[in-house]
């Protein structure tokens, strides 16, 4: 083919760039409308089970947006401690209570600890802290908090004590999701991924 002809046998660029873009769309929204679908459907479940006319003890209220508050970011602040604890002593199953199953950080740390072990290194350090900037309901069952997430000094050593690899301190702004799945009673961290305040 001549150099001549190249250019028109080739679709121009904003074709497929727009098709790309409205098929990433339509698979976007149709994950979110039976992600929606799906919650919607396991509240009203959950509405059309609870026991109507019956005498008894009358229900606690339910809790105020203050208190939800409050116990999710107490409960965001558990997660992070029983990670570091699951790094420090090198168990895998800790991280099963932590995290949903589809959650990217329950696959990453697990990888993460089975090195450490393989290789016979321990973690040492590299302590959470946690500042609030937002927390905000998506649904029953799901929250988002934004908060920056601070980081101590962290050492990869030989069981020996051998230095292997040092991180320093840091701190960024990161997006939290936190779920109950159905049949638990727990909330569970779904995803952590840093956060662009704009």
């Amino acid at each position: 083919m001549s150099n001549d002809d190249h250019p028109m046998s080739r679709p121009p660029v904003k074709g497929p760039t727009n098709r790309y873009w409205i098929w990433l769309i339509v698979v976007i929204l149709a994950v979110a409308s039976l992600f929606t679908v799906f919650v919607l459907r396991d509240d009203d479940a959950a509405t059309a089970t609870s026991p109507s006319g019956v005498s008894g003890p009358s229900p606690s209220p339910p809790m105020t947006p203050i208190d939800s508050k409050s116990e999710l970011v107490a409960r965001l602040k558990e997660i992070l401690a029983m990670r570091e604890r699951a790094y420090q002593d090198r168990d895998l199953k800790v991280l099963k209570r932590i995290y949903t199953i589809d959650c990217p950080c329950l696959k990453s740390d697990s990888n993460a600890i089975r090195e450490l072990i393989r290789r016979n290194y321990v973690w040492v350090g590299g302590e959470t802290s946690l500042r609030i900037r937002k927390t905000e309901r998506i649904t029953a069952r799901m929250w988002l908090i934004i908060a920056d997430f601070g980081s101590a000094p962290l050492r990869i050593e030989t069981e020996s004590g051998r230095l292997i690899r040092e991180e320093p301190q840091g701190q960024d702004l990161f997006q939290f999701v936190l779920a109950k799945p159905i049949g638990s009673t727990q909330w569970l961290l779904g995803r952590a991924s840093s956060y662009e305040d704009g």
